[in-house]
């Protein structure tokens, strides 16, 4: 009999230990599923980057459809999503210039370079804004960037030309001039009017 008594007892600690390990296993999965789900993991990052794209595609095709309010909305949304996105900013910042938004439109630009300062849309973009806004200096500053990270482009250095005159640099302006006409001859040779403190430029 105490035996016996032993056995059920030694039967029923082995059952109870037993019992206790497969509880605690089955905790650290479901645990294990909560910080997957409960906690921004890897899994969140991937959901929001899908989340963007959508609203990136979508503001592309409301941009396609002329609905240039529409397409902000969107791009905005996908901002939000992934605001370390250099060119969901771009985008932005793009159909807000179409709108006339001109200083939110600087803001995107510079926060499309600010993330990644060899993005040339987003530099020329600010360019072409800054002339707009007459931010002369800081035109000059973005389009003498894109002449050294891309050099050889005849747009480039007649955009910084046609820049630098609004400043009175006329020396620096009529190299630029010259340059653009070297690399692409659509644009005229000019010719340094010293007088007159001007340039003017003829088809060859």
């Amino acid at each position: 009999m105490k035996s016996s008594t032993i056995g059920v007892h030694s039967i029923l600690v082995v059952f109870l230990t037993l019992f206790t390990v497969g509880n605690c296993q089955a905790a650290a999965t479901i645990s294990g599923s909560e910080d997957a789900y409960g906690q921004p993991g890897k899994n969140n990052v991937s959901i929001a980057s899908m989340e963007a794209k959508r609203h990136m595609d979508g503001g592309r095709k409301l941009e396609r459809e002329r609905n240039l309010q529409g397409a902000i909305a969107s791009y905005s949304k996908a901002a939000s999503l992934a605001p370390e996105s250099a060119e969901v900013h771009f985008a932005l910042g793009e159909a807000l210039a179409k709108a006339e938004n001109y200083q939110e439109a600087l803001v995107r630009y510079t926060l499309a370079v600010t993330i990644a300062p060899t993005h040339t849309k987003a530099l020329y973009g600010r360019s072409q804004l800054c002339l707009r806004m007459a931010l002369y200096g800081q035109a000059i500053k973005d389009l003498s960037q894109l002449i050294e990270l891309v050099p050889g482009v005849a747009d480039y250095h007649y955009q910084r030309a046609t820049t630098l005159m609004k400043l009175k640099n006329i020396t620096e302006a009529y190299h630029d001039y010259l340059r653009a006409h070297e690399l692409n001859k659509k644009y005229p040779r000019p010719t340094l009017m010293w007088k007159k403190g001007s340039i003017s430029s003829k088809s060859v």
